[in-house]
């Protein structure tokens, strides 16, 4: 079989290209979804962190609201 004329593209050719291009297509789209994962990843962890900052605050604002009520206590004992 002759070589077909030079810059003619065969049927194997064009097939070729188009799974080419398909599998670009679909690199591009999981290239997408890995990213929009990524960033969901990132928004959780800040949100995890968010929440941590918050319970540790609370902690430490109910020891210290307990510390000042048994000082009270005590303040009021010795008084008495």
């Amino acid at each position: 079989m002759a070589a077909p004329p030079r810059g003619t593209r065969t049927a194997q050719m064009l097939e070729y290209e188009r799974q080419a291009d398909e599998r670009a297509r679909e690199q591009d789209a999981m290239s997408e979804e890995r990213e929009r994962m990524l960033e969901e990843q990132a928004r959780m962890a800040a949100e995890q962190e968010r929440i941590a900052q918050e319970e540790y605050e609370m902690r430490q604002y109910y020891e210290a609201e307990a510390l000042k009520h048994a000082e009270e206590v005590r303040i009021h004992q010795e008084g008495t």
